[in-house]
């Protein structure tokens, strides 16, 4: 579970950030600096992705059956801005499939993922992220999501340690414990997949059907 308390000093932190920024853009439309608000636009979508992270409950809300491919359409239209921005290619190949989760978490711990990419990946390679999905037994569906990023990376073993970091440590600041709670609490889990070449791999299964 994330702390209340230590929510409550980063809400307190992002509403003075939010404040100065607003400040720096009204100076940056009267300078007429583009370079600037372009900077001030990107540092507006860490501030927001901060406040997602920061609010993501690892307890489901309000668990209820969706369809997976609108989730996905719907969280891509979200954040087709910041994909543009970043320049990230998304696709997804996702069935007429069903899955029991709550819809906002879901929303928050998807784009927890895509920050990562859009912050640490290298941005002179070309960057995708791919969705998955296929019903894996009778009550369970399995959605892969896969990012071929190229992140710093260590030759000390199969696992570089930039990926344990991401993996065990932390994705976007929410943690691997966070999401694993989060899949258990709508009956479902999420495990790393092996690392090939490069990039994250992780499979979520979600209670479903067909």
């Amino acid at each position: 579970m994330i702390d209340t308390i230590q929510q409550s000093l980063i809400s307190e932190g992002l509403q003075e950030a939010r404040q100065l920024v607003q400040t720096m853009k009204q100076k940056a439309y009267k300078l007429a600096n583009t370079d600037l608000l372009k900077r001030i636009s990107e540092l507006e979508d860490t501030l927001r992705s901060i406040d997602d992270v920061n609010n993501i409950s690892t307890e489901a809300l309000h668990i209820e059956k969706c369809s997976l491919k609108a989730l996905i359409d719907t969280a891509y239209q979200m954040y087709h801005l910041y994909f543009s921005r970043q320049d990230i290619c998304f696709s997804s190949y996702v069935a007429n499939l069903h899955v029991r989760v709550d819809k906002m978490s879901f929303f928050r711990m998807f784009f927890s993922l895509v920050h990562y990419m859009g912050k640490h990946a290298d941005p002179d390679e070309d960057r995708f992220i791919s969705i998955e999905a296929a019903a894996y037994n009778a009550q369970t569906i399995a959605m892969y999501i896969e990012d071929n990023g190229l992140y710093p990376t260590s030759s000390a073993d199969i696992f570089d340690h930039s990926f344990k970091r991401r993996i065990t440590g932390a994705i976007s600041g929410v943690g691997l414990a966070a999401i694993q709670q989060w899949a258990h609490s709508v009956g479902g889990k999420v495990c790393p997949v092996d690392k090939v070449g490069t990039g994250l791999k992780l499979c979520f299964l979600l209670p479903g059907m067909l």
